[in-house]
């Protein structure tokens, strides 16, 4: 996690219209789960920013020194705290109740710029990480069924045992892996655009009978260990 940060003349700015604070190593000032409402701009000293993972456990995200603020996230999205602060050295800090934090923007244009374009850069690179995140996944799931095909084919075994070719319909694929259609293929180019896959290509067929009957059908070849390698990398995004 990347803390907004201040320059001197922003926090001398702000020295003046909040309340200074001091706190000793390893008082909270802000607890996961907690009401957004206080901004605390660091003046020496230096936190630790930590997350809960699924087990329980605290994830340590990122650290923040003098200059930064932290707790802003919350207070502008209206949301809970999504991470604890704890001090990590004796610290001094400048603090703000929600409130009062919004006067001193609208009192000072060029900090209220300044945050306002840091955090959309923040928000920015969040989404970039969480659409990377969920690409992952996806990528994870199909990458997984491939494996899974190519080692029930016959050809597993004989003249296609290091570069198995497979094929499958994308509607099977999409009830099997529990993904809708759109994410398959989405899953599928980037297997094939990381170089995972290869002789990727989409088919129609058209199938005979009473009704005519359409369907889309995936081609394509590759190495399972090397699926299953890259599959291990991006587990860790």
């Amino acid at each position: 996690m990347e803390a907004t940060r201040l320059s001197e003349e922003f926090v001398n700015l702000l020295k003046n219209r909040g309340k200074e604070e001091t706190y000793k190593l390893g008082d909270i000032l802000i607890e996961e789960g907690k009401e957004s409402d206080r901004i605390f701009v660091i003046e020496k000293g230096y936190v630790n920013v930590t997350k809960k993972d699924p087990m329980g456990n605290d994830v340590l995200i990122g650290t923040a020194g003098p200059g930064s603020i932290v707790g802003e996230m919350g207070v502008f999205m209206g949301i809970e705290r999504t991470a604890t602060v704890r001090a990590v050295s004796d610290l001094k800090v400048i603090s703000f109740a929600k409130d009062e934090f919004f006067e001193v923007l609208s009192s000072i244009p060029e900090l209220s710029a300044y945050i306002i374009g840091t955090l959309t850069k923040r928000l920015y690179n969040l989404n970039r990480r969480l659409i990377n995140a969920i690409n992952s996944k996806l990528m994870i799931v199909m990458g997984n069924y491939i494996i899974d095909k190519m080692r029930e084919s016959p050809a597993f075994e004989t003249e296609y045992a290091e570069q198995p070719k497979l094929s499958f319909d994308l509607s099977t694929a999409a009830l099997e892996t529990g993904l809708d259609i759109e994410k398959v293929i989405t899953a599928l180019n980037n297997l094939a655009k990381a170089g995972v896959i290869q002789d990727y290509r989409l088919i129609e067929e058209v199938r005979e009978g009473e009704q005519e009957e359409k369907r889309t059908v995936a081609e394509l070849s590759g190495d399972p260990s090397q699926i299953k390698s890259y599959l291990k990398t991006i587990s860790y995004i």
